[in-house]
């Protein structure tokens, strides 16, 4: 794919004096634009900053390693020694275990700290009774994570949609626009031609000469037309350059050369989405994947302010023993030989601080709920408008094609009189404008109508995954 790209790219950049047009179908226009445009590489950072995000969380379990000495000697005396080496592995459950080794000594050591002569063996746990039993930040935020790593994916969809859909919408109006020359350029020929015919019968004598300023009037006219439309369709190029990059970020300018596949114009055959495709486009659509996910985190942060009510009770055990029985020393036991029991109380005697978190984050949470259900809502009915365009627009489309084939009988008509002679020039351009009127309108007609097609996937949330594949 990526070789095609290239060559794509290259076609893009070539200069005016090709001989053979290259033809920019949509699929390759399409490829080109999720493969380079700065959007989409964008769009690909998001699942990347929710898994830097889920890894930043997770370090919240890391166990911690704590290693400390300390000593102090003066005036020929060792004041003390401090060696105090420990363990810490957080648990989901809130439970942090413990393990340590201290080894203290000299001759002016607070008795709290002695220890042993081969030292202390320490291991126990420490237990949230109280505040941070169910929910403690480090869980709250892992939570979070996990909600802020779904919204990324979202937020990429989301991205790639909006882009797809102004890229789309511009190489529909340029394929339309390059429909619309057509049509102009044919009616020049046409007009030439005519003016060609009514010369040759003025010179025979068979027509006036006013018919051949009336002819040239036309000529005129369509000329003008067809300006109008080349005009068009350059600017039209110029909005579809805004999407095209190459893979180095350079911007690629769509050469005159390049031109679009007419048939990327037609429009698929289904015209609606069933009620069951609709309620699953609607619980997958990713708006409302970012906002449950942000009503997720809400409810975390809900959570965790209302273990902020209960009072912070810890308790901490542990079981000591001899560091001599780690060398396997006769009459010692690595635990058993004692323990050491630490309890912890605090809580504020009012809770207004507390209290009030937690209502804002009720608040905060039943606002989220609100436009969540809003927005669906507002999708909902978004899809079921792209429907009803689709179906009025299909409809004007067939009465437009069914117009153009009764104006071309009318001018043919009108044609065969004119060269028996029982007709005038300005009956046949009278019924020639309504002709190239009613081309030009199909043509926007069916422009509306593809666009539409993509509005429908747009609002519906489907469309990256549509052209993603």
């Amino acid at each position: 794919m990526k070789a095609g790209l290239v060559l794509l790219g290259s076609l893009l950049v070539l200069s005016c004096s090709a001989q053979v047009p290259s033809v920019l179908s949509r699929e390759a226009f399409i490829r080109l634009v999720l493969e380079n445009h700065p959007m989409s590489r964008q769009a690909a950072l998001r699942p990347e900053m929710g898994d830097a995000t889920m890894r930043s969380a997770r370090g919240g379990f890391d166990p911690m390693a704590t290693a400390g000495y300390e000593e102090k000697r003066f005036d020929d005396k060792n004041y003390f020694t401090l060696l105090d080496a420990g363990l810490k592995v957080p648990t989901w459950y809130g439970v942090d275990l413990l393990a340590g080794f201290q080894d203290n000594s000299g001759d002016l050591l607070d008795p709290q700290a002695a220890t042993p002569t081969d030292g202390l063996v320490k291991a126990g746990v420490q237990v949230p009774l109280g505040q941070g039993l169910f929910i403690d930040q480090r869980r709250a935020t892992f939570r979070k994570a996990q909600a802020y790593q779904r919204a990324t994916e979202a937020e990429r969809q989301q991205m790639l949609n909006a882009l797809l859909l102004q890229a789309l919408n511009d190489h529909t109006d340029w394929v339309a626009a390059y429909r619309a020359l057509e049509v102009t350029t044919t009616a020049v020929e046409l007009a030439n031609d005519r003016l060609d015919n009514v010369r040759g019968n003025w010179r025979g004598g068979d027509r006036p000469a006013i018919d051949t300023l009336e002819a040239l009037l036309q000529v005129q006219d369509r000329q003008m037309r067809q300006q109008q439309a080349a005009l068009n369709f350059r600017n039209a190029g110029l909005r579809l350059s805004n999407h095209l990059w190459d893979s180095f970020q350079r911007p690629l300018e769509l050469q005159a050369n390049v031109l679009p596949e007419p048939t990327d114009l037609a429009s698929p055959a289904q015209t609606a989405l069933s009620d069951t495709a609709i309620a699953r486009a609607i619980d997958m659509h990713p708006l409302l994947a970012q906002a449950s996910a942000r009503i997720e985190q809400l409810e975390v942060d809900r959570r965790l302010r209302f273990e902020f009510l209960k009072p912070d009770l810890d308790v901490k055990y542990q079981w000591l023993g001899s560091g001599g029985a780690l060398r396997n020393e006769n009459g010692t036991t690595l635990l058993g030989d004692g323990h050491q029991l630490g309890v912890g109380f605090s809580m504020p005697l009012f809770l207004r601080r507390e209290r009030g978190e937690l209502t804002m984050a009720k608040l905060r949470t039943t606002d989220a709920e609100l436009g969540l259900a809003r927005d669906r809502t507002m999708i909902r009915n978004r899809i079921n408008e792209r429907i009803n365009d689709i179906a009025t627009f299909r409809e004007q489309v067939d009465l437009g094609s069914r117009m153009v084939v009764n104006n071309e009988r009318l001018l043919s008509g009108e044609s065969q009189r004119f060269t028996a002679g029982e007709s005038s020039l300005f009956l046949v351009n009278a019924r020639e404008v309504p002709l190239i009127d009613a081309r030009i309108r199909q043509v926007d007609l069916e422009a509306r109508l593809r666009k539409s097609y993509f509005s429908l996937d747009h609002e519906a949330g489907t469309l990256w995954s549509a052209w993603s594949r």
